[in-house]
């Protein structure tokens, strides 16, 4: 599925995308989707969620677990678990885990795709891909909120920790909370991401 007005409006809830409300919303997620750099995030000074960990939000204090070597070194990382499953105030008979994927800096990934042997046109087409979220596997983060620079989400880089110890670490510290375009857009990523019906794959038996 692409991104389309289309697309939008019958994927988000009515009241989002109806009059009065509907103009406004939708075009600033076709300003989102068209590489704008400005609405993905609550003013800091404004942030009614600030202490609340949020779907989409983007925090210090995850650990990510290394394979090769059997430790764990602490990153950035934007959450990707449901915000009422990991609510404190919401108790579960099993601890909850919160899933998340680490951000990376856009200029670090652009130095990856030369390394491949990209060329300069190419890097570029590229990244301006990326800035109109086109590509399904990857969530554009702009300079802003505490970010200095533009930042990128790999959707197929995910990993997870014991919410209560995420909670009650030392280094845990908010870098931004999603504005509704923004956490539209991180949702409608999401779900053509992992959740895309239009497969072409036939998944009926064989006729014996």
């Amino acid at each position: 599925m692409a991104l389309s007005d289309d697309a939008f409006k019958v994927s988000i809830p009515y009241y989002l995308v109806s009059p009065p409300e509907q103009k406004a919303f939708l075009q600033e997620l076709e300003a989102l989707r068209n590489g704008s750099a400005k609405g993905y995030y609550i003013s800091p000074g404004n942030d009614p969620f600030a202490g609340e960990v949020l779907q989409g939000d983007c925090w210090s204090g995850f650990q990510l677990f290394i394979f090769s070597s059997g430790t764990a070194r602490p990153v950035k990382g934007i959450v990707l678990s449901n915000s009422c499953d990991i609510a404190p105030e919401n108790g579960r008979t099993i601890p909850p885990k919160v899933v998340f994927a680490p951000v990376m800096r856009l200029s670090q990934l652009a130095t990856r795709f030369k390394s491949a042997g990209l060329s300069d046109p190419q890097v570029d087409a590229k990244l301006k891909a990326i800035k109109a979220q086109e590509v399904t596997s990857l969530f554009y983060l702009p300079q802003g909120a505490t970010l200095s620079e533009d930042y990128v989400v790999n959707l197929d880089d995910l990993h997870s920790m014991p919410f209560e110890t995420f909670n009650a670490g030392s280094a845990k510290a908010k870098h931004f909370t999603l504005s509704m375009a923004g956490f539209y857009m991180f949702v409608f990523k999401l779900s053509i991401h992992f959740c895309r019906l239009h497969e072409n794959v036939d998944r009926r038996p064989r006729a014996a």
